[in-house]
């Protein structure tokens, strides 16, 4: 997509509710120019627009949910998540993440081919594992709870997967707009599906299945897309040209790849060891309690990080030397919006929560306070903690591997103390900020060794 048929989107899709207000206003009406003549904000402002509508549906539909399920039920949900969310990070290799690398659309178009055969190949292992050995997982890591459901897992394993490879496709394509459609369209899917599920009291089930839905819904939008105007393109697919560019970029499968295991576990161990550490509902109470944190925010955050890699990928391909200042800029105003974001709604929260989601809840409140911690740092960092861009993925895989070796000792401790649940969320939360200060440091060492490359 180009800039202009951006401008067009966004000028098109905002006159009505923009143009009164900047007709009216100077100040407004140069924030507007701004946006539209900035690659970076062009791209955040069409992604958050669809992002922000899904995720509004999201909260609402969870006025309904949580009254419609209990904290062990979305207690359950999130362990089937958090396992989901790890095993499914191998499912290409992480090759997807070099879309943005080749210069040639006949290379890329290989790299979609390879992920593809390596899901297939994939899902049929991880479905062998659950043939195999189901009770052995079951028994060494306590899922107990997770065992009915189990087999839900590979075909969100399946739909993850083909998903996340369309979705970097249409990012590399920069075609912002069909991403801000599919987001959209699964936040109103999973919702209804789990309102209705909810409705004839499945329990567990319906948000297993809800959840499953809020990841599938785009992909046939986005392979309509990619084959009409890819056709060609992909043609050039062949065992040749998969073996070329596996090679090439093996460095993705040897350093992102363990590195973005150990990325996902970090985020998502917190409901398996407080699982294991308590129950079912304290999960659940911490999965409301991190949703209320991280989803408001999560709009801006998702879509700056996409609408980053997309411009910083280009910057890389052309060797541009304002790549610090980019990344400089990005970072100071997504600090100077983080505090009022996320710190006002966290204090608010113990009081609020209750009233929202129901008396059932008021625990979840409580949890913000110290999540605000950790979900601060990480709206900040984490759009912009893009190490593998800059060639520096055995960066990003020891940066990945300290944290996950630091939240365990944190839940460790905690079990070795037998502390209150509340004790143990703040000294996981002061781990994720302390790696997060090491990560934005490691950028800016990434991104100075990457200008002074280019100098010589």
């Amino acid at each position: 997509m180009t800039g202009n048929e951006q401008k067009g989107i966004i000028t098109r899709f905002f006159s009505h509710l923009i143009l009164p207000v900047v007709k009216r206003n100077p100040y407004a009406s140069r924030v507007f120019e701004f946006i539209l003549d900035n690659p970076l904000y062009r791209g955040v402002l069409i992604l958050g627009s669809g992002t922000a509508v899904a995720q509004l549906i999201g909260i609402i539909s969870m006025l309904l949910i949580t009254r419609l399920y209990t904290p062990s039920d979305l207690g359950v949900l999130a362990v089937y998540s958090s396992i989901l969310g790890i095993v499914g990070t191998g499912a290409t290799f992480r090759y997807e993440f070099a879309y943005a690398l080749p210069k040639q659309d006949e290379d890329a178009a290989n790299l979609f081919g390879l992920c593809l055969v390596l899901l297939i190949i994939t899902t049929a292992g991880f479905a062998l594992i659950l043939l195999s050995g189901r009770e052995l997982l079951i028994d060494a890591f306590g899922l107990d709870t997770l065992e009915r459901y189990i087999w839900f897992l590979l075909i969100g394993f399946f739909g993850m997967g083909l998903y996340t490879i369309l979705n970097y496709w249409a990012i590399r394509q920069r075609d912002y707009k069909r991403i801000t459609y599919t987001k959209i369209n699964q936040g109103a899917g999973g919702a209804v599906c789990k309102i209705l599920l909810g409705i004839v009291s499945l329990g567990p089930v319906g948000l297993i299945i809800g959840h499953i839905v809020s990841q599938i819904v785009g992909i046939g939008t986005f392979a309509r897309a990619m084959w009409r105007k890819e056709r060609e393109n992909l043609k050039a697919i062949s065992l040749s040209g998969m073996k070329g560019v596996a090679k090439t970029y093996r460095s993705f499968p040897i350093f992102n790849l363990p590195a973005s295991i150990v990325n996902t576990m970090s985020l998502q161990l917190p409901p398996l060891m407080l699982l294991a550490l308590y129950d079912a509902q304290v999960v659940g109470f911490y999965a409301l309690a991190h949703m209320v944190m991280v989803l408001p925010v999560s709009v801006i955050s998702q879509s700056m990080g996409q609408a980053y890699v997309g411009e910083a990928s280009k910057m890389v391909r052309e060797e541009s030397r304002e790549l610090r200042m980019f990344y400089m800029r990005t970072f100071r105003h997504l600090s100077m919006i983080a505090v009022p974001l996320i710190g006002i709604p966290a204090l608010c929260a113990p009081f609020v929560v209750p009233i929202i989601f129901g008396g059932a809840w008021v625990e979840a409140g409580w949890y913000c306070w110290p999540l605000a911690l950790m979900v601060i740092p990480q709206f900040i960092f984490s759009p912009i903690g893009t190490l593998s861009l800059y060639g520096y993925n055995h960066w990003a895989f020891m940066w990945n591997v300290a944290r996950v070796i630091g939240i365990i000792i944190s839940f460790y401790l905690s079990f070795l103390l037998e502390l209150s649940v509340i004790t143990t969320i703040i000294i996981y939360a002061f781990v994720m900020l302390v790696m997060y200060i090491v990560g934005f440091i490691m950028n800016l060492k990434a991104i100075a060794n990457f200008s002074s490359e280019i100098t010589h």
